[in-house]
This record gives C-alpha cells, structure tokens and sequence, in this order.
C-alpha cells in the first residue's frame, strides 16, 4: 500500500473533540463495536485503519494502527503489509472502501492471522437506500457497478481512492468469485449481514449537531436490530461482514 493518505490528518483532531462533546456519537458506535466483539474470537486483536482510535476503548487486546504514524494509533500498519504476529483477529471500520486493491489485503490478512482467526469489517452498504443517502450526504461515491474483476483499482488524481460500493459488490454481486478467491488464501465467509437505518444519521456523524440524545438512540438501536434482514438489504446503511481463517 503507497503511503498516500486518504484523508486530511487535520481533522483527527476536530473527530476527537466532536466524540468527546457527543454521547449520542458514542452511544451508536458502542452499539456497532459491540457487535463486532460479540463476532470476535479470543485473543490479540489488531485494528485497520484505527482513525482516531477510540475502538480500543470497546474491544479487548486491541492494537490500533494507521497507514501513517500518529499519537492516536499504537503503529503504522499498511493494509496489504500486517505484521505476521499470530493475530486471533483482525477489525476494520470503514476501511474496505479505501483499498484499490482489496483482494491483496485479504492475502496478507489471511497469511497474519492464527488459525480460526477472524476478520471482522464494518462498511457502507450499497443498499438502493444507502445509495440515495450517501448520494444526498457524503462527499465519497458508492457505485457498485463499478467494482469489477479483477478488483483493481486506479487512485483519484490527488492519490486518493474511494467507492463506498466495494463491500456490497465484493459480497454481493461478485459473490461467488470472491468467495473462490477467498478459498485461495485459506479464508471463508462466515456471515453478510445489514445494519443501521436512522440512529446513525441522527447523530450528526463527525461534522454535525445530534438530532437526538443518546438514550433516544440506544431506543432507536434496539428498534433497528428487531428489522428483518430482507428489508435491511434494502435500505440499511451499513454491512457487517465475518470472515474465518480455515
């Protein structure tokens, strides 16, 4: 992975004073992180593209990492490079969709991680309703269509790379040659599921006001989780994806 960044390390520190100041930011995050405790298994735990490294405050064993050296990660760690140090899991939240090449992440997660070890993966999904929202309220595009074998994919002019799509196509539409491929470096898909309709956007995200307070959202949350995975496919913002080391 080239060292280019893709985001502004600047504003690390405005998303740092915007999670301190917001219980409603915390609250959905929590609820997100606990989910993917609850897919981890037991042991040291190694985080993708940590940001501004609050997962550590919500997952056990966790080490943080960035493609870059920062006083919020624990080590820089290149995505397509992780250090082969016996990981029992591996976690990324909105990493996927950066990588022009991912099928060489999972080479080098696979080839890092013990035996029945994890990777856990947060991302947009590329739901019609995800579609629309991202569309109307983020800055990064999520065409799937355009994430085509082999699964590489050239950088922006400012080095830069992204398609918040590439979960929903890896693990969607290119199901099955992604699966094949997967096989080849010893890994399967253990679960795709959907999650995340309102309670997220109500909490202004990393730029803006909540528009409700946490216990509003903790409500909302547990509301979000009795929704049928059919409709979620749908409409749902972000996937949730496991994969296991064979």
């Amino acid at each position: 992975m080239s060292a280019s960044i893709t985001y502004d390390l600047t504003l690390l520190e405005q998303s740092l004073a915007k999670w301190r100041r917001s219980a409603a930011l915390r609250a959905v995050y929590a609820d997100i992180f606990a989910a993917m405790r609850r897919s981890m298994v037991p042991g040291r735990t190694l985080e993708i593209g940590s940001g501004i490294g609050v997962a550590r405050d919500f997952l056990p064993d966790l080490v943080t990492s960035d493609i870059v050296a920062t006083k919020f990660v624990d080590r820089a760690v290149s995505a397509y490079a992780i250090p082969p140090e016996s990981w029992s899991n591996l976690v990324a939240f909105d990493v996927l969709h950066h990588l022009q090449e991912p099928l060489r992440f999972f080479a080098s997660a696979a080839a890092a991680l013990t035996p029945g070890g994890r990777i856990v993966l947060v991302e947009p999904a590329g739901t019609p309703g995800a579609r629309c929202f991202y569309r109307l309220f983020h800055v990064e595009p999520c065409r799937p269509k355009l994430i085509e074998p082999p699964f590489k994919f050239a950088a922006e002019a400012d080095g830069s790379f992204a398609n918040m799509g590439m979960a929903h196509a890896l693990f969607g539409r290119h199901r099955p040659a992604v699966e094949l491929a997967l096989r080849a470096f010893g890994l399967r898909i253990v679960s795709v599921a959907h999650r995340d309709l309102l309670a997220y956007p109500a909490t202004g995200g990393f730029s803006q006001p909540a528009l409700l307070p946490a216990a509003a959202l903790r409500a909302l949350l547990a509301l979000e989780r009795r929704l049928p995975q059919a409709l979620l496919r749908k409409v749902a913002l972000r996937m949730f994806v496991v994969l296991e080391k064979s």
